[in-house]
């Protein structure tokens, strides 16, 4: 995933001096407590780069997936479904969320490790589990990891040693070897490993790229990126030692290996260590590890194969099936995946030039096929692993989820192998917002908009999205619809079709070719009835614009300057509100003409009106929320809590009061025992607030967008940088 948003949870907790005509404090208990929820996502089904997967060989059916920027998740057999387990980590700790490498415990299935950090500039930690990874400890490095960088598709730089499992191996990017003698709690140096990786990629260290253990022997082994070509090292008395074996195949780097209880290591080679810099050569090699030479045994299977090999995985049942996937081999089929059963002297591979032995089933998440008649295999694919219990089951991750085989050993049968969608529970989508409109059966549940995929429209939340409802088109800005009728909707990309509009739920959108102006994305807010849009280019000299007929022709917004920030009442569709220049503004013609309120706020104070009543209007601006029953003219300051997000949903008992849900916290005068950052939820007007996650539900790298279920009392959304749509339920 190529999204590099360093938002976070922390807010700022002084309330800033807001000049608020007409405002007034509302009284009330800033005291708050907790909620018990239950916490799920808005079901998309990836969505991000899965960048490892173990299977844990000691435990039928446990295995762990790593993400680049959205943490790790561990198969749950009971639920049938992927499970975060790297929640813990807030937005003090987001870079954390990053995920390095996995290890699994062969001997004791509870235990799990993994190396946390997104991004090298920041010092990363290796987390330690004993539960299957409910709790952790954890122990901060003193340099940095790449969970995000170059290379985060190499091998498991984390391993357990099988035969004396309180040892644990990790090959850093920077710093060498290190290793912790008591189940990972603590960490040091191996002072006599004698190299630290000389190749840089996009100005990245791959360093030491793979840990493996020789079944028979024990013997331990590191891959490291070195420009000689002399990368794999070898100890035999526990890491105290170490030896270089012959250099081999230089300008290339085994990125994966694999020991077999039949003498040899299977390693895959690319002349980069991939995702981002494409490698174009590679190769696959045995080497013999009784004498260390190299045979050469790269899939030759008429594909017309170019670039390198990224993943390497050894069937747990049989010594000689290994599995290798391609890396940037950007057919239109996607990535191949080869199999041989003897060593690597023949193969057997997903397709060739003539033949197409596969077929792909994405009807849980259909939006996979991306606009085809069938999805890709995939792209990026270095994450793959082979069921220790089932031959058939190979596993691989994409750049965006992750496929399992039903039934792999019938490759070169003349029977097609059938891959599966298998991301269930996996989320890992940079989310940038959401609009939830009252809905009915067949209408939308949510529109939503986030990094690389452009965005959806879902019609069932628990369910991922089809194929006919995935946006497609572009990066991003905003988004909006019609709360009278959510078929209604709008929303802004920066591409050449800037600016685009449904009528049908999201099954078909329609671009507005004529703009006013030349600009790409921007900013849309569309009337309650879905019949007028608003739209403010992303130029520095944009002003706002209105078109009543989908752009055949458009208005100037009278009466807003530049970088005006507007939005609809969602009841009236004549009414439509803006903040601009740190004033309130009002327009009842359908945004023709607008005239201030008489309010000040803030420059960078947001709207959120109310669903159920015109004229009522939520404001805030990292601060106290406001309140306004008159269409904007006066606000009430709630110094009840400090807002960094806030937005509404269906009210507890019908008629009452909306749900106010936001993200920020409670360190407020006058409350003696704030529960600080986090979700928070008020049914009394914003009087008092209710916090609904703790400290194991912190979700790493928060994004400042936040609402209600307009139809289900009690249900949040909020946006990740990384875990996507979390969805929060009372919990029973």
């Amino acid at each position: 995933m190529k999204i590099n948003i360093k938002t976070s949870l922390i807010v700022l907790v002084s309330a800033l001096s807001l000049s608020v005509a007409g405002c007034a404090s509302r009284p009330g208990n800033s005291g708050s407590d907790t909620l018990s929820y239950s916490w799920s996502n808005v079901a998309i089904g990836g969505g991000g780069y899965i960048t490892g997967i173990i299977y844990n060989p000691g435990e039928e059916g446990l295995a762990y997936a790593r993400t680049d920027i959205g943490g790790a998740y561990r198969f749950d057999k009971q639920q049938d479904k992927w499970v975060a387990i790297t929640d813990h980590f807030g937005g003090d700790q987001w870079n954390l969320i990053g995920i390095e490498s996995i290890a699994a415990d062969p001997k004791e299935p509870n235990r799990v490790y993994a190396a946390c950090g997104t991004y090298m500039g920041e010092n990363g930690a290796i987390i330690a589990s004993s539960d299957y990874g409910k709790t952790w400890k954890q122990f901060d490095l003193p340099f940095g990891c790449g969970g995000n960088n170059s290379g985060r598709g190499v091998g498991e730089r984390l391993k357990v040693d099988p035969v004396n499992n309180n040892v644990i191996y990790f090959g850093s990017r920077t710093d060498g070897l290190w290793k912790s003698e008591d189940y990972g709690e603590n960490w040091a140096k191996v002072e006599s490993f004698p190299v630290k990786g000389d190749y840089l990629q996009e100005g990245n260290a791959m360093g030491v790229m793979w840990v493996e253990f020789d079944p028979a022997t024990d013997d331990v082994y590191a891959g490291v990126a070195m420009l000689s070509g002399e990368c794999i090292y070898r100890s035999k008395d526990g890491g105290n030692t170490w030896e270089a074996l012959p250099a081999n195949n230089k300008g290339q780097y085994p990125l994966q290996a694999v020991i077999s209880p039949n003498g040899n290591m299977y390693l895959a080679y690319s002349d980069t260590c991939g995702p981002n810099s494409d490698p174009h050569n590679g190769a696959v090699y045995a080497m013999e590890l009784s004498s260390g030479k190299f045979t050469d045994i790269t899939p030759d299977v008429n594909d017309g194969h170019y670039g390198g090999y990224g993943g390497i995985t050894l069937d747990n049942n049989d010594p000689d099936t290994v599995i290798v996937t391609s890396l940037s081999f950007w057919d239109d089929k996607g990535d191949n995946i080869y199999r041989t059963t003897d060593g690597g002297k023949s193969w057997k591979s997903l397709y060739t030039k003539t033949e197409k032995n596969f077929v792909m089933d994405t009807s849980q998440a259909q939006w996979l096929d991306w606009g085809r008649e069938e999805a890709k295999t995939g792209w990026w694919t270095a994450a793959v692993a082979i069921d220790p219990f089932n031959s058939d089951k190979v596993s691989y991750g994409t750049g965006a989820t992750l496929f399992s085989t039903v039934n792999l050993t019938d490759l070169g049968s003349g029977t097609p192998v059938t891959i599966e969608f298998d991301a269930y529970g996996i989320e890992e989508t940079a989310v940038y917002d959401m609009v939830t409109p009252p809905y009915s059966e067949g209408t939308p549940q949510m529109y939503s908009i986030m990094g690389d995929l452009t965005g959806f429209s879902h019609l069932d939340v628990t369910k991922c999205p089809d194929d006919a409802h995935f946006m497609k088109n572009g990066n991003p800005n905003s988004v909006d619809c019609a709360f009278l009728d959510g078929r209604y909707a709008v929303y802004t990309s920066e591409s050449k079709k800037a600016l685009n509009y449904t009528t049908d739920g999201g099954a078909t959108w329609n671009n507005i070719k004529l703009l006013p102006e030349k600009s790409q994305g921007g900013d849309a807010a569309m009337s309650a009835d879905g019949k007028i849009i608003i739209w403010k280019p992303a130029s520095i000299s944009g002003k706002p614009y209105v078109t009543d007929d989908y752009g055949k022709t458009w208005y100037n917004c009278e009466g807003l300057s530049y970088g005006a920030r507007v939005v609809a009442d969602r009841v009236d569709p004549e009414k439509f509100y803006a903040v601009s220049g740190g004033v309130m503004y009002a327009s009842s013609d359908g945004g023709r003409h607008f005239e201030p309120t008489g309010a000040v706020l803030t420059e960078s104070t947001k709207l959120v009106p109310s669903a159920v009543k015109s004229g009522a209007i939520w404001a805030y601006s990292i601060s106290y929320p406001m309140y306004s029953e008159d269409g904007g003219k006066t606000f009430n300051v709630l110094k009840t809590a400090n807002v960094k997000a806030l937005g509404l949903g269906a009210p507890e008992k019908e008629g009452g009061a909306e749900t106010v849900y936001i993200m920020g916290n409670d360190n407020v005068e006058g409350n003696d025992s704030p529960h600080g950052d986090g979700i928070y939820r008020s049914t009394d007007g914003g009087q008092t607030w209710q916090r609904l996650n703790d400290e194991q539900h912190l979700f790493g790298n928060l994004t400042a967008s936040i609402t209600g279920d307009s139809e289900v009392f009690g249900r949040v959304y909020f946006a990740t940088n990384g875990r996507g749509i979390v969805m929060g339920d009372m919990a029973d």
